[in-house]
């Protein structure tokens, strides 16, 4: 019997991942055939190798007992393309393809339209179907194996598909094996047969990594295919073996998606990464996740989708036990750069769950849904252009990193955010969000340490006041109508901020002039409404607390903290409605 199985880790790439959620999809099927009930596959990464378990033992019984299937569908690259004789279900690319063009093309006829709110409406509408199709008409694999049907990677899927297909009397001594390989159980291998004759052309021992499944692998990496095919000798050496779990798992698990960089299309790769996890809760995270996918630029994209990725496992975990990284590790990324005929892997990367993302209730993990679709929209609605991509650099490597290091680069994108902001706003940009403090609140209170308590910082009165005032001056007005406006906004606050936070006398003094001027416009309106005034000005005492914090902290913190608060609004504040910007609506290509 068989229940725990191990890959070791190699490459340092999605590879093993992919290997290990394949052969848990093996393991279902051979359970799932034999009618058993109570299936659960588990995948732990142990450090050093993937641990696959379930919990049903695999008996030799089991595999006695199993007809032919499909380890992975057939893909029908080409309308008239003959389908293998008993092939019933398969992956139909040129039938998916058509309907996604037919909705491309549906898309671009609706940016036709001039009225702004015809265009909202029938996009939604256009959308809602789109979704309804997911899964049904529209194969949610369909990005995976658009990739693997094409030139180069289609010969490695057919010579694995047949390796199974042509020796079908062959089968159960075929997953005998991949069990074994597998296995903790000490098998004597001689006892497996000698399957292929030496001379057979039917068989593809060992197969030629492609780049879409091993970004590590490039040309000259590929091993040397063997004459013969020899179990004793090959079976834990084998590529057949996991090159074809890999391919079962990224059908599953891999996620394509087309980045534009000037005239060409690049793509990037992801595959998500736990720490333990149960195959079919991995799998329903993915689908809804893949659902909502949408072409945007490269560094956007790892944002939106660890964002994204990391609300659909909170909303389908079933347990509330803390960090969500200690399950959640994050995803595997990989660039590749279009060349014409080929792509190249031109970055490997792997993109970490937010740390301070925890929750201990249903509460707080509805919470954390709302916030990390709030993030979602915001950073949806920042254009990937010039310094822009200084700012969203800085907020990825905040989702990636922990302690000291992830509050450095949320302080950097703050001040450029700040900026960023009051531009736009400037400009007439109705797209652009404001963080909410609510959302800040949560955000720094995760972020606290033994050696630094944010939350006693934020939740100062001197440092409220102090945001509050910069809030009053800059973008609460920008969201007041101009006929309503009582005071001028103060431009270039957000920039006066970072530079003055370099040292605390520079922080202080400028902090006093400026809630000095902001006092005095306060009382002259005063004076003009009968003494009543429209903001209320920052008190003695809580300038002094305010003072009494910067003593004790960092400029540059209490700097970018007031940019972080004196830029944003709360619940009650922010517009009702916010507009989604039309960029969200790209359709994946």
């Amino acid at each position: 019997m068989y229940s725990n199985f191990y890959i070791n880790k190699q490459s340092g790439t999605y590879s093993e991942t992919l290997e290990a959620y394949g052969l848990g999809n093996l393991l279902y099927e051979i359970l799932h055939r034999n009618n058993v009930s109570g299936i659960k596959i588990t995948i732990e990464d142990l450090g050093y190798q993937h641990l696959i378990k379930t919990n049903k033992p695999i008996t030799e019984a089991y595999i006695d007992n199993l007809p032919f299937f499909q380890i992975f569908k057939f893909i029908k690259k080409e309308v008239n393309q003959s389908m293998p004789t008993g092939i019933a279900e398969y992956f139909d690319y040129p039938a998916n393809k058509a309907i996604q063009d037919d909705y491309k093309a549906k898309f671009a006829q609706i940016e036709k339209l001039k009225s702004e709110g015809e265009k909202k409406a029938a996009k939604k509408a256009l959308n809602e179907e789109k979704l309804s199709e997911f899964g049904k008409s529209m194969d949610p694999e369909f990005d995976v194996y658009r990739e693997a049907q094409g030139n180069i990677n289609y010969p490695n899927f057919l010579s694995l598909f047949s390796n199974y297909f042509d020796n079908k009397l062959n089968f159960k001594e075929l997953i005998r094996l991949i069990i074994v390989n597998y296995s903790d159980s000490n098998f004597l291998f001689e006892k497996i047969k000698k399957l292929i004759p030496d001379s057979s052309s039917t068989f593809s021992d060992f197969i030629k990594p492609v780049q879409l499944y091993n970004p590590n692998q490039g040309k000259g990496n590929n091993k040397i295919k063997a004459n013969g095919f020899d179990f004793s000798k090959a079976t834990i050496q084998s590529n057949w073996i996991s090159e074809s779990m890999k391919i079962s798992g990224a059908l599953s698990y891999m996620v394509c998606q087309y980045v534009k960089v000037g005239s060409s299309y690049d793509m990037k790769i992801y595959v998500p990464e736990f720490n333990q996890v149960s195959l079919k809760g991995a799998r329903d995270v993915l689908t809804d996740f893949k659902k909502y996918l949408k072409s945007t630029s490269p560094i956007k994209l790892d944002i939106l989708n660890i964002l994204d990725f990391t609300a659909k496992f909170i909303k389908y975990s079933e347990e509330y036990n803390g960090k969500v990284n200690k399950t959640l590790k994050g995803f595997h990324s990989v660039y590749q750069k279009d060349l014409g005929q080929n792509k190249a892997v031109a970055n490997i990367a792997f993109i970490n769950t937010p740390d301070f993302v925890e929750y201990n209730n249903q509460e707080e993990a509805l919470e954390w849904i709302e916030i990390l679709e709030q993030q979602r929209n915001l950073i949806s609605n920042i254009k990937e252009l010039g310094d822009s991509m200084q700012g969203l650099q800085a907020y990825r490597n905040f989702l990636g990193s922990i302690g000291n290091m992830a509050l450095d680069y949320f302080s950097h994108f703050s001040y450029w955010y700040g900026n960023y902001l009051m531009q736009q706003l400037t400009k007439g940009n109705k797209f652009v969000r404001t963080f909410k403090i609510e959302h800040l609140n949560k955000f720094y209170q995760n972020m606290s340490t033994q050696e630094l308590n944010l939350t006693e910082i934020i939740k100062n009165d001197g440092f409220e006041a102090v945001a509050k005032a910069i809030r009053k001056s800059t973008v609460s007005l920008q969201y007041t109508p101009k006929d309503q406006r009582k005071f001028e906004i103060r431009y270039g606050l957000a920039q006066q901020l970072q530079n003055k936070a370099k040292s605390k006398e520079d922080l202080a003094t400028f902090i006093g002039e400026f809630i000095g001027t902001y006092n005095a416009e306060t009382a002259r309106n005063a004076e003009k409404n009968g003494g009543k005034p429209s903001r209320a000005n920052v008190k003695d005492e809580e300038l002094i607390q305010f003072y009494s914090l910067l003593d004790k902290n960092p400029p540059r913190l209490i700097g970018a903290l007031l940019s972080s608060y004196g830029f944003a609004l709360n619940k009650k504040e922010a517009p009702e409605s916010e507009v989604q910007d039309d960029e969200n609506n790209q359709e994946e290509n």
